[in-house]
């Protein structure tokens, strides 16, 4: 009887129970509607799974989108009111005994909650169609992904997928997603299944990947043909727009583009691009703590020996992360050596990019009489050669000594070529001052050299790299009593000079 009163609400509600009905199995058969040719369609489940490490497939890296592919996020639809979900996998591994089975982490964002979650993702069966070149191929599997129990609004999401796929050799390692698939709604990577949410103990329909998602799981939500058209309805968190902008496309001020009219709802165009463009704010990228822990972890550090911490955050996911462990021992006292660990991170997975590594000897921080005052990311730009990402370290010195005051600060540069991290240019002084001073109050005397070094970026290039133009200006400061009798420091026997480093393939030399 609870059976047939919940399919006759079904039928009179219809959209209220419609969102949450499971389609996963529906989406995981192959869709042989456009194919003509039984004959061409053939299972290379063995050919493409078993073969090929299929996981960078999976991670959030939009095909044929950004330059420099952006890992951004996944979108989707959940549950009746078709609120906008987000997923990133920022990590993916395949089971080295199972080769069909990936084990994946990342995140999820809905109504503003971010989770983490982690879970597997199992490939059954790859299906290709041979009657065209490049080949047509459908990648078929279960996804199930667990949220943090602790986290809110979480549960698990489990189904099917689907990617559509091409490759001009079903043998060869040329795999790559069908961005110009028409069928299938034009979802290259598609996930349809349901969350199950851990405190409701209530379920909900979800559909989520990239491009389109099957229109005939979504009817209510894209009322376009071709490029979608979400409902008005639906549409409002999809797009960072003001309220003026907002206000002007609802009240079809705004058609030009945004406004699309069906014989019974009005929508809004997204295209590609405009749609799926990420945000400033990242909101899956790892914070400042858990990036600094993941490299302490990768590299077998120990936490209690990090004396120094800085990062920066670079262009296209990328966080620069400058680690100063201690040498040896660590005792209570000013006397220490310190070891540079110097890693470009991606920013979402906290995996190392670039790794570069001195003691002591090699990098200059040691700290006893003179001890280190500070080290900091110089945020000067240098550009020593085309397409090369270069940063500076500054380290500081001085003493605590009145009668003998010292201070300093010295010049590291760094370039990132590809894979390779390297020191191109070694503890350069900045600018000195160092001499005697008197500290009696009934006295006036001091005799302090001070140096200063600016680095001009030349037009000239050496080896590929631009030549660097030093400008040198070394003075004396002497006291001396003016005319009012106080006592001041007066700069005597300024001289100024010039060099050019050039670089030798290693580092820059003077020559």
């Amino acid at each position: 009887m609870n059976k047939v009163v919940f399919i006759f609400v079904c039928i009179v509600f219809h959209h209220f129970c419609y969102a949450q009905v499971d389609y996963s199995e529906d989406w995981g058969r192959y869709n042989r509607k456009h194919i003509s040719n039984e004959s061409s369609i053939i299972d290379v489940t063995k050919q493409i799974i078993y073969k090929k490490n299929l996981a960078s497939l999976l991670k959030g890296t939009y095909p044929g989108f950004s330059p420099e592919k952006e890992i951004i996020p996944l979108y989707g639809l959940l549950g009746d009111s078709f609120n906008k979900i987000e997923f990133v996998f920022t990590e993916v591994k395949k089971s080295k005994n199972d080769h069909s089975l990936y084990r994946v982490k990342g995140k999820t964002k809905c109504n503003g909650s971010i989770n983490d979650f982690k879970g597997e993702i199992t490939f059954k069966k790859v299906i290709a169609n041979t009657s065209n070149v490049p080949v047509e191929v459908a990648l078929i599997g279960t996804y199930k992904l667990i949220e943090n129990s602790r986290g809110k609004d979480s549960g698990a999401y489990m189904g099917q997928l689907k990617m559509i796929l091409f490759t001009n050799n079903i043998y060869a390692d040329d795999v790559s997603f069908d961005m110009d698939a028409t069928y299938e709604d034009g979802a290259v990577r598609g996930f349809v299944g349901v969350k199950k949410n851990y405190k409701e103990n209530s379920s909900q329909s979800c559909i989520w990947g990239f491009r389109r998602f099957p229109y005939k799981y979504a009817k209510h939500f894209d009322i376009g043909d071709g490029e979608e058209v979400i409902n008005l309805k639906y549409a409002k968190p999809w797009f960072n727009f003001s309220k003026k902008k907002w206000d002007s496309i609802v009240n079809e001020k705004d058609r030009n583009f945004y406004l699309h009219t069906s014989y019974k709802d009005k929508g809004i165009h997204t295209s590609n691009e405009k749609y799926i463009k990420p945000e400033n704010v990242s909101w899956y990228k790892l914070n400042s703590i858990e990036l600094e822990n993941r490299i302490i972890k990768t590299l077998n550090l120990s936490t209690n020996k990090i004396e120094v911490k800085l990062q920066k955050e670079l262009s296209n996911n990328e966080t620069l992360i400058i680690l100063g462990e201690v040498e040896g021992a660590i005792f209570d006292t000013d006397d220490y050596r310190l070891t540079s660990h110097i890693v470009i991170v991606n920013s979402v997975t906290g995996n190392i990019k670039n790794y570069f590594s001195e003691n002591s000897k090699g990098n200059g921080w040691i700290s006893n009489a003179e001890f280190i005052d500070d080290i900091r990311i110089d945020t000067k730009r240098y550009e020593l050669s085309v397409g090369i990402l270069t940063f500076g370290i500054i380290t500081s010195f001085r003493t605590s000594s009145q009668s003998n005051p010292y201070r300093s600060n010295y010049l590291s540069l760094y370039t990132k070529e590809g894979n390779k991290l390297k020191k191109v240019l070694d503890n350069i002084v900045l600018d000195e001052y160092s001499g005697e001073a008197t500290v009696n109050k009934n006295a006036c005397y001091s005799n302090i050299k001070t140096k200063k070094n600016e680095l001009v970026v030349r037009k000239s290039v050496t080896n590929g790299y631009h030549d660097i133009l030093i400008e040198k200006r070394q003075c004396n400061l002497i006291s001396e009593i003016n005319s009012e009798g106080d006592c001041n420091q007066v700069e005597k026997e300024c001289e100024k000079k010039t060099f050019i480093l050039r670089y030798n393939t290693l580092e820059y030399k003077q020559r």
